[in-house]
């Protein structure tokens, strides 16, 4: 009785993953697989069922899955803005300042849910000093700030 070898099963055409074998290598138990982007690498026949994609075609799959990233700043910005803004940008407000001993005159920054915050215009001579260490900006609750344009108006 004849011992018969057993032939090498030709792999050539077969697809795993993004892979398609291409030809055998020199070593019967390696052959030669081509990626989808076109690279290619040598790869054993015990792990041929493993191929899937190489590294830079997972990495673009990954990258397409990500959401976009957002910034963080204007994230928080809008989740702060109040939903009815009560103020407006080019109107001159009195302001109670707690660190002032008199009412000064502002206008808007920037407004948030429950309070504002104010650039100082106009201030008593004898509050010069403190506006001056709070750099002529106020943070205030929105009922410590009243419309100058709106109080006139209710005097007469």
């Amino acid at each position: 009785m004849e011992a018969t070898k057993n032939k090498k099963r030709d792999r050539t055409g077969e697809i795993y993953g993004d892979y398609t074998i291409v030809r055998p290598e020199e070593n019967d138990r390696e052959w030669i697989a081509r990626c989808s982007c076109g690279r290619e690498r040598i790869v054993k026949n015990d792990n041929i069922w493993k191929l899937k994609r190489c590294k830079s075609c997972a990495a673009k799959l990954r990258m397409k899955k990500q959401k976009p990233k957002k910034d963080k700043f204007t994230e928080m910005k809008n989740w702060m803005r109040p939903k009815r803004p009560k103020f407006k940008y080019d109107v001159l407000y009195e302001l109670d300042c707690p660190q002032c001993t008199y009412p000064c005159k502002g206008t808007l920054i920037n407004e948030y849910r429950n309070t504002a915050s104010f650039e100082i215009v106009k201030c008593n001579s004898i509050d010069e000093k403190v506006v001056a260490k709070l750099n002529r900006r106020v943070n205030l609750k929105k009922k410590d700030v009243y419309d100058l344009c709106q109080r006139k108006k209710l005097e007469k």
